[in-house]
């Protein structure tokens, strides 16, 4: 079983969030996979995602990581949006349920 803890979009190099909120996306989304990769699980084994903005009457950050973790109509897995007070500048985070098969 893999559970993350906080997947921000801070950038690991400089420890801040990017201003804009396209490139908050990429690097949430960047954090995600290398956590998936180093589990070597797949999309297929997320069982649940959470995100947590500030602000949800602006959706438009959030629905970028949609289709990536929503490929399969099959599986579509369970997703909870939490309005939550988050570090300055930070407009997502997320945080991922999975559970892969073991080698």
């Amino acid at each position: 079983m893999l559970v993350t803890s906080a997947i921000r979009t801070r950038d690991p190099e400089t420890g801040e969030s990017p201003a804009s909120k396209v490139r908050q996306v990429a690097h949430c989304r960047a954090r995600f996979t290398e956590v998936r990769d180093a589990a070597k699980s797949d999309l297929r084994d997320i069982l649940r995602v959470e995100m947590k903005a500030p602000d949800f009457g602006d959706s438009s950050p959030i629905n970028p990581l949609q289709p990536e973790t929503c490929q399969d109509p099959q599986h579509r897995l369970a997703r909870r949006a939490v309005r939550s007070e988050l570090p300055p500048g930070c407009i997502i985070l997320m945080v991922a349920t999975a559970i892969y098969p073991e080698d």
